[in-house]
């Protein structure tokens, strides 16, 4: 059971881009993905903007959708930095309709492990399945749930940022896994030199590879290839990521 809200760590999103913004290990592939598919690209959560930004910087006609205003408004404030041209759209993966379809559409940033029920993956891939060209790809990115994943802290020495004011910020974590529910929940604790504390929760389904390739099958989609990594290797049982390529199922 999820009682607090998981979309805590979203509201505040300049602390979200001093942990993601700098991430880069995903543009070769959605790279590859976007020149032999072309415009328009659908990035499905896509937070600030980070992945919309670098594709229409390619000149790529980019539509980017997440749930989280002040995010959707913080991406809009970096496109016009970045002179780039994005239609930003505040909506629920699992309920949007923009009237339209991609060849390509990606979420990535593990965004889907915040959909935490089977209910939920199912909106959010008939939705894709409305969005999608029929020849299109939908490439989406979760964690793999091996063991260092579900049972292992990722920062045991916690991280330091410096925010563009030039505040100091350090932030530990706390994690418990549920095997019922397969949800992982993450306390984080952010601490800022001004003395300001907070407390993020974060609730991150995960989903086993044989029940990944039932859950795709039965909503319309075939698995065209998956990665490990963001370096394309082949998907093992020791791989950090789960990346599906998919097509509708014919």
């Amino acid at each position: 059971m999820i009682d607090y809200d998981s979309f805590e760590e979203f509201y505040d999103p300049v602390t979200y881009d001093l942990e993601c913004d700098d991430f880069d290990a995903d543009f070769p592939v959605i790279e590859q993905w976007a020149q032999s598919l072309g415009s328009p690209l659908l990035d499905l959560a896509c937070g600030t903007g980070r992945m919309s930004i670098h594709m229409a910087r390619h000149g790529y006609e980019v539509t980017g959708v997440d749930i989280i205003p002040n995010m959707i408004d913080h991406a809009k404030s970096k496109a016009v930095k970045s002179n780039v041209s994005i239609d930003f759209v505040v909506a629920d993966a699992r309920n949007f309709h923009l009237n339209k379809q991609f060849p390509f559409i990606f979420m990535i940033m593990n965004a889907f492990q915040f959909l935490h029920t089977r209910e939920d993956h199912e909106a959010m891939l008939a939705c894709v399945r409305e969005h999608l060209q029929s020849k299109g790809y939908f490439l989406f990115e979760t964690r793999n749930p091996t063991s260092r994943n579900l049972l292992e802290v990722r920062n045991p020495d916690g991280e330091n940022y410096t925010l563009p004011d030039g505040e100091k910020l350090a932030i530990t974590q706390q994690q418990h896994y549920d095997p019922m529910t397969q949800i992982q929940h993450y306390t984080r604790y952010l601490k800022f030199s001004n003395g300001t504390e907070r407390i993020n929760r974060t609730a991150l389904r995960y989903v086993y590879p044989q029940e990944m390739e039932a859950l795709l099958h039965y909503n319309g989609f075939q698995i065209h290839t998956s990665y490990g990594n963001w370096e394309q290797d082949p998907l093992t049982a020791t791989s950090p990521a789960m990346i599906y390529v998919c097509q509708k199922r014919k």
